[in-house]
């Protein structure tokens, strides 16, 4: 038997106005080398300053990860020579970081050991056009955060299911959006096999993974051909290579460097970071129910079902925004249901998140309100549901505006009724015959004449009541 070992490298872009250590703007844009100044771009004399929201992120991670925080933290230069770092070497923690020895636990996943968290500064980008590259320095000292994990894992699909759940709480903490595609979420693995028992093999680190499926797709593949080199006898390399998703395969990049080779040393211009009491306890402050603890609590405190536990801590502002809407007195199926459907279609036709659109909590729990005391029928629910996740508009104005009150009047709908019934003898004869297709047509028919006043549910109650009295 063959087991693997497997290790993640995650690093967060932590959301801050600036840079980490000088005050350019820390904002994605597609104008290269906008974001620069002599600080970012290394030039000679220049000091850097230390960002103390990019600090207070960083340990905010920490804490939710249960990292033990070192009373002194150290910045320390990695020296290395690449195109993309200006200085040939970059800020970042090695001997002494922000936080270590972390624990996360959640379902589906081992319990996963973070090895340690540290704050550096990330590097540029290279834009490769045929046999020239070009250099893009705005990315270069934006905040970094990279947590680094034991080798807890044993299948790409926890890894995977881990990396989903890891960005959903960065996003709760707000500290970072996640957003894989635009780098400010990225992930290296570390994976190596070896026969049952014998412990860790050979690491090689893969690099290139921009996705979720990435990061599967790239373990399955590295156990795969690891395993098949130990089995035939070969020793596999200590390297780092690259995922290509084209041709679905792991590619050689270069010889896996140790720490030595970076020839780390205590950062001169930068003191220790030694954070206070004070500092400490607004960090606690911050802190927030991670969203695969809320998930679970959804389930066992509101009953529920997986999905839709699911959807609703997808996100903190939906999840809050649900929350409200219980306690604003409205049932947990009708918000759940509400939110699963109708507010989700149309927040996705206005291609907007649920902070972009004009609803807010009082406006959706009125509506709801409205639906469950018969005041309204569910078709005019929705079209004022519409109205006001993309207009500011009140939602009492738009029912009077529209008309959408039911009419209290059954006497009013009874009538209605009888003509309908009376103007299409056909259609009963079908109906009195056994066919109930065509009921809907009469439901239909009922809702046009009364101007959506009447109710469906009531109105269909009362055609097959009237039908059946028919001689």
């Amino acid at each position: 038997m063959i087991e693997s070992f497997i290790g993640l490298e995650i690093h967060i872009q932590l959301l801050t106005k600036t840079k980490v250590f000088c005050n350019c703007k820390n904002e994605f844009t597609h104008v290269p080398n906008s974001h620069v100044c002599p600080v970012c771009m290394g030039y000679p004399g220049v000091l850097p300053v230390l960002n103390e929201e990019a600090v207070r992120k960083a340990y905010i991670v920490c804490r939710a990860m249960n990292c033990h925080l070192n009373e002194k933290a150290v910045f320390d230069r990695k020296n290395y020579f690449y195109p993309d770092m200006p200085k040939n070497y970059q800020i970042s923690q090695f001997n002494s970081p922000f936080g270590v020895k972390g624990l996360i636990e959640m379902e589906g996943v081992p319990k996963v050991r973070i090895h340690d968290a540290h704050l550096e500064e990330d590097a540029g980008k290279l834009v490769h056009e045929g046999m020239t590259s070009y250099c893009d320095y705005n990315r270069a000292g934006t905040p970094l955060l990279e947590i680094v994990t034991e080798p807890d894992f044993k299948k790409p699909e926890e890894a995977e299911l881990f990396m989903q759940n890891f960005r959903k709480m960065v996003r709760y903490l707000g500290v970072c959006d996640g957003n894989m595609e635009e780098g400010s979420m990225r992930c290296d693995v570390n994976v190596s096999v070896n026969f049952e028992g014998k412990g860790l093999g050979r690491k090689v680190e893969v690099k290139n993974l921009n996705s979720f499926r990435h990061v599967k797709l790239a373990l399955q593949y590295e156990i795969q051909r690891q395993s098949r080199m130990i089995t035939a006898g070969e020793s596999v390399v200590q390297e780092t290579r690259l995922w290509n998703d084209e041709t679905k395969r792991t590619e050689g990049m270069r010889s896996k460097e140790n720490a030595n080779d970076y020839r780390y040393f205590p950062e001169p211009d930068l003191p220790p970071y030694c954070p206070t009491k004070e500092f400490l306890a607004e960090i606690d402050a911050a802190q927030v129910e991670l969203p695969w603890v809320r998930k679970r609590r959804f389930i066992d405190e509101y009953g529920l079902n997986e999905d839709g536990a699911e959807f609703l801590t997808e996100e903190k502002e939906k999840a809050d925004f649900f929350e409200s809407a219980v306690k604003g007195g409205i049932s947990v199926a009708n918000a759940a249901s509400w939110m699963r459907g109708e507010v989700a279609k149309d927040l996705n036709k206005a291609k907007k998140s649920l902070g972009e659109s004009f609803l807010t909590v009082e406006k959706f729990v009125t509506v709801i309100k409205l639906l469950e005391a018969e005041k309204i029928n569910a078709q005019a629910a929705k079209k004022v549901m519409d109205i006001i996740i993309n207009e500011d508009a009140d939602p009492m104005q738009v029912i009077e505006k529209n008309n959408l009150m039911q009419t209290a009047d059954s006497g009013e709908v009874e009538a209605m009724v009888d003509k309908l019934l009376a103007d299409n003898a056909k259609v009963v004869a079908q109906i009195k015959g056994g066919d109930q297709k065509p009921i809907g047509f009469l439901i239909g028919q009922l809702m046009k004449v009364s101007g959506g006043k009447a109710d469906p549910k009531k109105a269909r109650e009362l055609i097959l009541n009237k039908i059946s009295q028919l001689g």
